[in-house]
């Protein structure tokens, strides 16, 4: 007994001064700190919507009877699109035409006598209530007329607006009136017709960004972009065309609008878009792969490189992401080296090790598969 419980006090002996095993080394991916010429953006959320939209309604009562176009039809201004039954007023028409052509006859009739009672008076064969009389009854007539002209104008316009065509280039919507049915003028909606090219994106921008919007399109046009992201779409060609004159109490925004040339139909009336405005450009900004940038409590921070192998979490300051490029404005210099894969495994003065990727930093300081 008393020989066994030498041995075990050696053992633990032993046991007690063995050192604890040091950390292993984190497996990182890694990219350069780099400079290079950087856009100045804004970015909003804004609505797509038509040049110009129009909605139809006739300006005669009347049935419907043809429509010529298709839903959803492209057409230019001055397409026929729906015909009012014209035949109530044909009639109209005629009947005008006929009381001018009586009272036109009548007035010619009154004319030749009122000259007649004139000559009559001069020679003192008739009295002067007589002569004033008949002048004034030709005068009436002459009255008649233009006014029976003038209900022949107003029948001639009515009939025009039985045929109702497209005031401008345009995409139909849907049926609003359908064939057979009474449209009343000034009220029943037929059709709404949208100027699809070119096209608006109208959105708005915090008051505090308008000096510097102000400041750019001084300079120059505003190139503003509009992505669509569930359709990967990116539409380049569009500039800033409007900035309202009033920024919103209630909001602190202001409204502007950019235009778009659309030849392609690439953009369409109510989708919601990502709005970029290229302001200017920054030379040579620090940028990262924004990967590299973590968010923590006290803010975003990277995992900088040191030369023995360690890591040091340190703060900066992200003025802007630009795709999957990250502009610093403090915090790093060109050159260093930041982690831009395995943070989560990380802690201030860890061991890592640069593993090996199917990325590379590309000259733009990004990365490319």
């Amino acid at each position: 007994m008393v020989l066994g419980l030498f041995i075990l006090i050696i053992f633990t002996a032993g046991c007690s001064q063995k050192q604890p095993t040091a950390k292993a080394a984190v497996a990182v991916t890694v990219g350069k700190v780099t400079t290079k010429s950087m856009p100045i953006n804004l970015d909003s959320v804004g609505n797509v919507a038509a040049y110009n939209s129009v909605t139809i309604l006739p300006q005669v009562t009347g049935q419907v009877a043809n429509i010529h176009f298709q839903q959803g039809q492209n057409v230019k201004a001055g397409d026929l699109l729906i015909t009012i039954n014209p035949a109530p007023f044909q009639q109209q028409l005629a009947q005008a035409e006929a009381l001018l052509a009586h009272d036109r006859a009548q007035a010619s009739f009154n004319r030749v006598t009122a000259n007649r009672y004139t000559d009559l008076y001069q020679q003192g064969a008739v009295a002067k209530q007589d002569n004033d009389q008949m002048a004034t009854a030709s005068q009436t007539q002459d009255a008649t007329v233009s006014q029976d002209e003038a209900a022949v104008e107003n029948a001639r316009i009515n009939l025009s607006h039985c045929y109702i065509t497209s005031p401008i280039d345009g995409r139909t919507g849907a049926f609003l009136a359908n064939l057979g049915a009474l449209a009343t003028a000034n009220q029943t909606q037929m059709v709404v017709v949208n100027q699809l090219e070119p096209i608006f994106v109208q959105f708005t921008i915090p008051e505090k960004d308008l000096a510097r919007v102000m400041a750019a399109q001084k300079k120059k046009s505003v190139p503003v972009t509009a992505n669509i992201a569930d359709q990967g779409l990116s539409v380049t060609d569009g500039a800033l065309t409007f900035i309202d004159n009033t920024v919103d109490l209630s909001s602190g925004v202001i409204q502007m609008k950019a235009q778009f040339p659309n030849t392609t139909g690439q953009l369409w009336p109510g989708e919601f878009v990502r709005v970029i405005l290229k302001l200017g450009e920054e030379p040579n900004a620090i940028v990262v792969p924004n990967a590299a940038v973590v968010e923590g409590q006290k803010g975003k921070y990277v995992f900088v490189v040191k030369d023995d192998m360690t890591v040091e979490a340190r703060n900066v300051t992200e003025d802007r992401v630009i795709g999957d490029l990250a502009v610093i404005s403090k915090g790093l210099a060109n050159d260093e080296t930041v982690v831009t894969d395995g943070q989560i495994n990380l802690a201030p003065g860890a061991k890592i090790i640069i593993k090996e990727s199917n990325t590379q930093t590309n000259s733009q300081g990004g990365v490319e598969k």
